[in-house]
């Protein structure tokens, strides 16, 4: 009986939770796009230090101002994770580009989040790939920070911001240059 009643909670979660429509984004091939609107921090103030380090590659963080995040740049879905906080993105032209939202929400074992997109699904910059939530997240004392890299930065000469301190959704915020 549990199992069933989980399960049919589930599925009304996901009636209320309507996909939003697109944004206009840049989705320029050698540029990332801001998944959220919000506060720019630098990769390095971030307060998990396998990112602020730069283990998971070179990027920044955004300090979102609405529980929506669209896809940074045009390509695959390489990767989802069980708990929907974060999907990895390839590009056509071999960018590898990953979306996590929150410091430490794998705690939150996918409460709060929804993903609109699966691994192996096609999409376009600007298009809704996963929404959170904001509240949920800062009563649990999860840091709501939506970070954004390219894990393979290695591999090209130039992995550079190029917004200011405020940004919008859907416009550049990574200069990627092989």
């Amino acid at each position: 009986m549990k199992g069933s009643l989980v399960g049919l909670l589930d599925m009304l979660d996901a009636v209320r939770v309507k996909k939003p429509a697109a944004i206009a984004a840049e989705d320029d091939p050698r540029s990332v796009d801001a998944p959220v609107s919000g506060r720019v921090i630098p990769l390095s103030e971030v307060s998990d230090p396998v990112f602020s380090q730069g283990m998971l590659g070179r990027g920044l963080g955004i300090v979102a101002t609405e529980g929506v995040a669209f896809a940074p740049v045009s390509g695959t879905v390489a990767a989802d994770v069980k708990t929907k906080h974060a999907l990895l993105f390839k590009t056509e032209e071999g960018a590898e580009v990953l979306l996590h939202v929150g410091v430490d929400s794998v705690r939150l074992r996918g409460k709060g989040f929804r993903l609109f997109v699966s691994k192996g699904d096609i999409v376009r910059a600007g298009e809704p790939v996963m929404s959170f939530d904001r509240s949920l997240m800062e009563e649990s004392g999860v840091d709501g920070t939506v970070i954004v890299t390219v894990t393979n930065s290695d591999t090209f000469a130039q992995v550079e911001p190029v917004c200011g301190a405020e940004v919008s959704a859907g416009s550049a915020v990574l200069r990627v240059e092989r």
